[in-house]
């Protein structure tokens, strides 16, 4: 099992800010703020769904496939869903309050797998 996620604490990350209000042990609903040109990790989830919800702003979700990216565009009220194990990024492109919602039988909030650190444009 991997970390323990603190109810309602803001946690700071290089693209913003993300806080979860949420858990249980087979879903996560975090709120987060990406400021524009942030961006996080190149990643996946071995065993969850990941579903961006733009509240406020533009985001552009990337789902990296073996030889191409597919690219979507989200703005207000749109979302979109990334299915366990495939690899991911988000990127703001412009200041954006979005719901990251998680979901799976049996939740591990540690189950992401890294390519690297995100950062800022």
């Amino acid at each position: 099992m991997g970390h323990k996620t603190l109810i309602g604490a803001t946690q700071g990350k290089f693209w913003g800010t993300t806080r979860c209000f949420f858990e249980n042990s087979s879903s996560e609903v975090h709120y987060i703020e990406a400021d524009k040109g942030g961006y996080c990790s190149r990643h996946y989830h071995e065993d969850k769904w990941n579903r961006f919800i733009v509240l406020d702003g533009k985001l552009k979700v990337t789902i990296y496939k073996e030889k191409s990216e597919d690219v979507t565009i989200l703005t207000d009220g749109m979302f979109s869903d990334v299915p366990p194990g495939v690899e991911h990024r988000f990127e703001a492109l412009k200041n954006t309050k979005a719901l990251e919602v998680y979901w799976t039988n049996e939740l591990d909030p540690g189950d992401i797998v890294r390519k690297d650190t995100g950062g800022m444009k």
